[in-house]
């Protein structure tokens, strides 16, 4: 049995799922009211500033600031909330790049998130608010049916493709961390990129160009499409891609509003995909990705 933390999942639930276990920590209500005093109303986390002080080598205290060294922090911690438990042989090294981060990225992606092991620390500001990034309201069980299934799913795959969806996973659920419409499409239409590999590896898609794939994918797994829709976004990834042109202009100026909600749209597509790919039948792979409106998550 391998152990470790994550966090912050602010969810105070215990699922149980078939290979483990995650639990809430015994400080997790205090831990929670910090990250609750952190958050900003927007409901992200920010970046703390830092600054570099000289030390005494000696006692390892400051003795003076560094001038000029004032700075958003590269990387930040944010403490855990939640207690992994796997069953299974493996270093706890190889437990993080393989079934421990596939199941915490499975979580961020559930719940809209962002989610990363206890000692390792964050870059730029983290999604914390539920149903902020993902319109959907899962309960406890439906949670532990999801991970069971997926993670059943996920260990006959090759290595291969566990490394890819756990990597489109970690991608995912970072891309709300980026501020700019033109910044967030560019990485959803990566995790795009990624599914749609999968996609074909594992159920035989044919290679088709950018133009077709969103309609291709959409039929195998009888995601709605909105044709002309699908249309915008290719063209939109074209020009960004190959041009450096968003909407025609140059990245960080105004667009017009179906380009400004083209990575929102694209982000909802993929979060069809994510459980389309991991055989998770239900019904909200089937609703249409272009709606703003909040979803059932649960197996029908």
């Amino acid at each position: 049995m391998i152990e470790d933390y994550f966090g912050f999942l602010p969810v105070k639930w215990e699922f149980r799922f078939a290979g483990g276990s995650i639990s809430p920590i015994p400080e997790f209500d205090r831990i929670s009211e910090e990250v609750d005093r952190e958050m900003n109303e927007d409901g992200f986390m920010y970046e703390p500033m830092s600054r570099r002080f000289r030390l005494d080598f000696r006692t390892m205290e400051p003795l003076e600031e560094i001038p000029k060294t004032k700075r958003p922090a590269i990387l930040h911690p944010v403490p855990p909330s939640h207690l992994i438990r796997s069953a299974g042989p493996g270093t706890l090294e190889e437990f993080r790049k393989g079934p421990g981060a596939f199941l915490m990225h499975l979580l961020s992606y559930l719940f809209g998130i962002r989610l990363q092991f206890h000692d390792w620390w964050f870059d730029s500001r983290i999604p914390m608010r539920l149903a902020l990034n993902h319109n959907v309201h899962p309960d406890r069980d439906t949670v532990e049916d999801f991970l069971s299934h997926c993670y059943a799913t996920w260990q006959a795959w090759p290595a291969e493709d566990q490394k890819l969806i756990t990597n489109l996973l970690f991608m995912h659920s970072r891309a709300p961390a980026y501020e700019w419409d033109w910044e967030r499409f560019t990485i959803e239409y990566m995790v795009f990129d990624g599914c749609w590999k999968l996609a074909r590896r594992r159920y035989a898609l044919p290679e088709v160009p950018h133009n077709h794939r969103i309609k291709k994918a959409c039929q195998r797994f009888g995601i709605p499409c909105d044709d002309a829709l699908a249309i915008n976004i290719c063209d939109l990834r074209n020009e960004l891609f190959h041009e450096t042109l968003w909407d025609g202009s140059q990245p960080y100026t105004a667009v017009c509003t179906d380009t400004f909600m083209c990575p929102y749209h694209l982000r909802r597509l993929n979060q069809r995909l994510i459980p389309a790919l991991l055989e998770y039948n239900n019904g909200y792979v089937k609703t249409g990705w272009w709606s703003l409106g909040s979803f059932l998550f649960g197996r029908v």
